[in-house]
């Protein structure tokens, strides 16, 4: 099988991770207690070395973009040391 083909068969399993990790997003109500999650996730990943495309960082960060997308800004703008 070409790298190609093998790309290819491997996005949906990569599209069922990412639909998987916006499930556990769903119950975020806000895009400040999104960040606050994110902030944690990113922690956890300084330890772990850079993996190929469809690694668990890489479907994270799909899903909290995603999920960011989805939700309303917040009313409260953020102070400049919050954002991301």
């Amino acid at each position: 099988m070409s790298p190609i083909e093998t790309q290819i068969s491997s996005q949906p399993a990569v599209a069922d991770r990412v639909a998987l990790v916006r499930a556990q997003l769903a119950p975020i109500s806000s895009r400040r207690a999104l960040l606050d999650s994110y902030r944690r996730e990113s922690l956890c990943r300084l330890a772990s070395p850079a993996q190929n495309g469809g690694s668990a960082g890489e479907v994270l960060d799909i899903a909290y973009a995603l999920r960011w997308a989805e939700l309303a800004p917040d009313d409260a703008p953020m102070e400049p040391d919050e954002c991301p």
